[in-house]
């Protein structure tokens, strides 16, 4: 029986926080906005960028074209700088390895826009093989509804009953869920056990050697 995993990408193959919270921390200052604390960026990702910034303005709110631009300032500037303190967790090399050696099928399957998808893959992923990268794509429904993850299933001929998914937020665990994978929980990523657990994880994994331990028996 043919496995595959799809992967989210910010939180659970790489650490992205601080060049996210940079750029954004760069778009609301242009714009005479505060800045904000690395930290804070954990609970306002994952939602892909326009959702990022109304997240940010949750208390105070703005109007959607201060929010384009704010969007249109982050992707100017992340795109220059998207590398500057992004890196791998520890551990995902040994897994992907692990992975692609047993056969696996892999994908990635992000919120973040598709270009900048694209372009971390390429960075810092390019020495595994994943048949399929997406980010958020136009006229495409972002996380958490299941059509990019049931898209990804359809290109790699497996059944979602088969294909686990891995990411570290509730968006990722309810993905998985209504696409009738089996959602696992990665915990060294941007958010808590209980948002996992609460949203529907089936397995809570503490590292990714967890990981391989898993599906070791697979």
């Amino acid at each position: 029986m043919n496995q595959a995993i799809i992967f989210d990408l910010d939180g659970t193959l790489l650490d992205t926080l601080e060049d996210i919270a940079i750029s954004a921390n760069f778009a609301l200052t242009t714009l005479g906005y505060q800045a904000h604390e690395s930290e804070k960026y954990r609970y306002f990702v994952g939602e892909g960028v326009f959702k990022l910034f109304e997240n940010i303005f949750a208390s105070n709110p703005q109007t959607q074209e201060t929010i384009q631009k704010a969007v249109a300032l982050f992707e100017s500037h992340y795109a220059k700088q998207f590398n500057q303190n992004t890196k791998l967790y520890d551990g995902i090399s040994k897994m992907l390895t692990f992975l692609q050696k047993r056969g696996f099928k892999m994908a990635i399957l992000s919120n973040k826009p598709d270009s900048f998808t694209k372009l971390c893959a390429i960075k810092y992923l390019r020495e595994w093989k994943f048949d399929v990268v997406y980010g958020a794509r136009e006229g495409i429904p972002r996380k958490p509804h299941p059509k990019g993850a049931l898209d990804i299933v359809d290109i790699l001929h497996v059944k979602p009953d088969v294909c686990y998914y891995l990411g570290d937020t509730m968006i990722d665990m309810q993905t998985a869920n209504s696409a009738g994978m089996i959602a696992l929980g990665a915990l060294w990523g941007f958010r808590e056990e209980a948002e996992l657990r609460e949203h529907g994880a089936q397995h809570l994994v503490k590292t990714p050697s967890e990981v391989i331990k898993l599906l070791a028996e697979v």
